[in-house]
Order: structure tokens, then C-alpha cells, then sequence
């Protein structure tokens, strides 16, 4: 993976950024759309304008991820983890596959499921 270009060419359908995980539920809308969708990348410490933060602990970023995919997410999604350093600092990865098992379901903050597809750089919600 080159990660350089991957964030020079920004967000879109394949690829969301995110500085840190703060919301199980939040991120498991990203993790179904792109399941539901061509799957995607997830590169956790890059903030939205592409700038390069870093993850503090990626333990923890690889707990709360590892646990909104299986607690909050229906079915489960599958994902994996790399770790990639980029200007000292480290960028944690997660690649989500296109999903034959689907639809999948994220669970919110009301205790509600919902279906999630990625469509640019957004993960829409489908009624």
C-alpha cells in the first residue's frame, strides 16, 4: 500500500480518515458502509485534510475498532490491521472487504439498527 498517494488523493468511496476513534457506534456506520459497499480503508491518525496526527495508542485503536465491528456492526464485519509509519509517525490501517453476507447493520446510540453504503466520501444511510 502506498500510503502517500493513498492520502493525497483524499476521501472517497475506498478510503475514510480519521484522527482517532471516539464512538463505537459512530464508527461502526463507516465499517457497514463499507462492507455494503466495495469495501474500503480506514486510516486511523490522518485527520480529514489529510494531515498526518498519528495514533497515540494503537491498542486502544485496535480495541474500540475490533469491538464496534463485532458488538455493533450485523452481521460481524470482517477487518484487518496495518501499521504503517509515515513521517514518524504511526497510521493505523484497517482494511474492511466487500461483504457477500450482507446487508449489514450498525447499531446507534438509540439501540437501533441501520444500513449504511458508502457513496463518496460519506456513509449514507439507506431507509
Amino acid at each position: 500500500m502506498n500510503i502517500r498517494r493513498t492520502i493525497l488523493l483524499g476521501e472517497g468511496t475506498m478510503v475514510d480518515f480519521k484522527t482517532t476513534i471516539t464512538s463505537v457506534e459512530k464508527i461502526a456506520r463507516t465499517l457497514v458502509a463499507f462492507a455494503n459497499n466495495k469495501g474500503g480503508q480506514l486510516l486511523i491518525g490522518v485527520a480529514d485534510d489529510g494531515t498526518i496526527k498519528g495514533v497515540k495508542s494503537e491498542d486502544e485503536e485496535r480495541y474500540m475498532i475490533s469491538k464496534s465491528a463485532n458488538q455493533f456492526c450485523k452481521p460481524a464485519i470482517v477487518h484487518t490491521f496495518e501499521e504503517i509509519k509515515v513521517e514518524g509517525k504511526l497510521v493505523l490501517v484497517v482494511h474492511i472487504d466487500a461483504s457477500d453476507s450482507g446487508p449489514h447493520y450498525a447499531l446507534d446510540e438509540h439501540k437501533n439498527w441501520w444500513v449504511y453504503f458508502r457513496v463518496n466520501d460519506k456513509s449514507i444511510l439507506c431507509k
